[in-house]
């Protein structure tokens, strides 16, 4: 007799019950996402006991008709696909009909639901997945659903959920999500009764943010809006000041999906790496709307995750879309604000001009350039050759950062601002002297600048070895170096062996753990055994075993910038500080150093004034 057997439908629903519903967080997913569907516009989520007692969901979609009222609750009935083919293009947020007959089978269900084309509605009750009363009621538009005792017959599964409180938290961060993934809908939270959560539901990401994240969070965020030949991104990101101690504040939406991205998480940090300390992350919300057909959302029954197609062209357009708001003065901690032509374009000129009377000077061509150009030759800064007028500070275009965009919801939440086409990157800056010695202290239109010397010529050499690294051409060293590596380090080298090589590390398997360092990059000639384990190291922090060639460059060029940066405490000239000005002038990102520590910081006029008591 064989030992295989069918099992009954009871049991099989129960199994279904435990991938989809886990506890009452997963019966809320599934009921708000089947509203969703429904075009609802409105969702009002009532808890009684953390969810444990009573799940109530209330909609004002398109209802349903008696026929699909009875149809909704047997297992693989959907109206969302009709084929397997339909698998490859999902636009809804259910679809795999086990939802409700899951949610019933471990619960007693209550539905009421009125299609808008009917004139009465029905309402049906199911108790352990048995259809236990049909009839027709009066009732608007829309569907409610009341889910009462969950686990009631499954006392096992019961005894493992948590606290009220713990349930309700996870609840609540839910429809934190769901309102950031559906600004165009009104949410509403209530737990017996009292409602601790609602959003505007005007279409706003700002607005639903700022519910979730608190006014003062969403003021330092920058708009992301980006339109890829692979797709489309838009949300928000927070400036490299704000940050969290753990990624909980990053929420991913594909196709309007909630879901959780390593890629789409790792290609954020990686834009950030060099702007915020390590172990801190940014605030981030990002709907990004891709084809169907390269997105599989069946992966997991809860569809939590998902498995992309090109997965590499997505990350490097992600990569772009990302970087670009980064890039500009408003992503600066303070900048924007001590910046004169936020409210008046000519009195940049205008103190510049005072600057330069009163000083004599202002941060320009040095009054002794062949001993400045000797020392910036010794230090590594970027050459200082090109002519005067290519050192005036680069400009941008910029919009706005708040919208003057008001809606009946908003109460003008958002402040305006004027535009910002012209201004500087980087402040003019006049060297007055030095603090400890660690610390560069200068003077510009904003005020006092105090500049850590180490981190400032860090970001200097970071930038000028980037530029090197990137055009480099291996030197191949007369006698190899013999490379013993660690066990986990062994792997990650053989795996990326050629992206070592692109930046001009020749290596050679001699079998085991040892490997034969035959070719160096020009800028590591000097212990380059060292710098290629310290480069090793820093590469450990990442999951994947395959890296991308810019990442390894990005941390090399942070290994010798760490090398080869003046230290705290060497004293220094004032023209090697205006040297080391002029540098930090040219670069990209002057605001931090590699590691994402700030390179300077700035006291304002107004500060001073206020702690002078003048």
């Amino acid at each position: 007799m064989g030992i295989i057997k069918v099992l009954d439908e009871f049991t099989a629903n129960q199994i279904a019950a435990g991938e989809v519903v886990e506890r009452p967080v997963s019966v809320v997913k599934e009921l708000v996402e089947n509203s969703l569907d429904a075009g609802a516009t409105k969702i009002v989520i009532e808890l009684l006991q953390g969810g444990l007692s009573c799940i109530k969901v209330v909609d004002n979609g398109c209802g349903m008709t008696p026929e699909d009222a009875h149809l909704c609750f047997q297992r693989h009935a959907t109206s969302k696909i009709n084929q397997s083919a339909d698998l490859n293009s999902i636009y809804t947020l259910g679809f795999r009909g086990e939802a409700l007959p899951s949610i019933a089978s471990v619960t007693r269900v209550a539905l009421t639901t009125r299609h808008h084309e009917q004139l009465e509605g029905i309402q049906i009750s199911v108790e352990a997945g048995k259809l236990k009363e049909a009839s027709t009621i009066g009732c608007p538009v829309g569907t409610t659903i009341e889910v009462q005792d969950l686990f009631f017959n499954t006392p096992a599964r019961r005894k493992y959920l948590k606290t009220q409180a713990a349930e309700t938290g996870q609840v609540s961060d839910l429809l934190s999500r769901m309102a950031l993934a559906r600004p165009d809908v009104k949410f509403e939270l209530r737990l017996s009764g009292k409602t601790v959560f609602h959003s505007p539901g005007n279409d706003s990401i700002k607005d639903a943010a700022a519910c979730v994240f608190g006014y003062e969070n969403v003021k330092s965020m920058l708009e992301v809006d980006y339109k890829g030949e692979y797709l489309t991104v838009r949300g928000l990101i927070s400036k490299p000041l704000l940050t969290r101690a753990s990624r909980q504040y990053q929420s991913f939406f594909i196709n309007k999906r909630y879901v959780k991205s390593g890629l789409v998480a790792s290609v954020l940090q990686q834009v950030y790496q060099t702007q915020i300390p390590s172990g801190r992350f940014p605030i981030a919300v990002l709907h990004i709307d891709l084809d169907p057909t390269q997105v599989d959302v069946n992966v997991h029954p809860t569809k939590m995750e998902v498995r992309l197609a090109r997965e590499k062209e997505l990350a490097e357009e992600l990569q772009r879309a990302l970087s670009e708001p980064l890039s500009l003065p408003t992503a600066i901690p303070g900048l924007w604000e001590v910046l004169p032509s936020r409210t008046n374009p000519f009195k940049a000129d205008q103190e510049a001009k005072s600057l330069q009377s009163s000083n004599g000077e202002r941060m320009g061509p040095v009054k002794n350039e062949g001993e400045a150009m000797n020392f910036v030759k010794q230090m590594s800064l970027p050459s200082l050759k090109p002519p005067i007028d290519n050192m005036t500070p680069r400009t941008y275009e910029q919009k706005p950062l708040f919208e003057t965009r008001k809606s009946s919801n908003s109460s003008g939440m958002y402040e305006s601002v004027g535009s910002y086409e012209a201004a500087e990157v980087f402040p003019s800056l006049l060297p007055v002297g030095q603090f400890l010695p660690t610390y560069v202290l200068a003077q510009g239109t904003g005020g006092l600048y105090i500049i850590d010397q180490h981190a400032a010529h860090e970001r200097v050499l970071y930038e000028k070895y980037q530029r090197q690294l990137a055009t480099v051409e291996s030197q191949i060293l007369l006698e190899p170096i013999t490379l013993n590596l660690p066990n986990h380090e062994v792997q990650l080298v053989i795996e990326n062996i050629l992206s070592f090589s692109e930046l001009g590390f020749i290596l050679e398997h001699f079998g085991g753990d040892t490997f034969l360092l035959r070719g160096i990059p020009s800028a590591a000639a000097i212990n380059p055994g060292e710098i290629f384990l310290d480069l090793l190291s820093r590469l450990q922090e990442y999951s994947v075993q395959r890296l991308e060639p810019t990442m390894i460059l990005n941390r090399l060029a942070a290994a010798l910038a760490c090398r080869d940066a003046i230290k705290a405490g060497q004293h220094m000239g004032n023209e090697e500080i205006r040297a080391l000005l002029m540098g930090l002038a040219e670069c990209q990102q002057p605001y931090t150093c590699p590691h994402g520590r700030p390179t300077l910081v700035n006291i304002s006029h107004e500060e001073m004034n206020k702690r002078f008591k003048r």
